[in-house]
């Protein structure tokens, strides 16, 4: 129950990574652009694995 708060920093980090995304998409940066979402994607599924999936000790 806890862990769902966990998620609003990862999350807002998510979002503010998507933006520049789009903001470099939209300026031409295509491979720049991609990398950034591809980026973010992996620090979203990463943060959800750790708080939801991983053993705990």
């Amino acid at each position: 129950m806890m862990k769902w708060p966990l998620l609003i920093i990862p999350l807002a980090v998510t979002y503010y990574t998507c933006t520049y995304g789009l903001w470099a998409l939209k300026n031409g940066h295509w491979r720049g652009g991609i990398g950034v979402f591809i980026l973010a994607a992996l620090v979203l599924s990463l943060a959800v694995y750790g708080l939801f999936f991983r053993q705990e000790f």
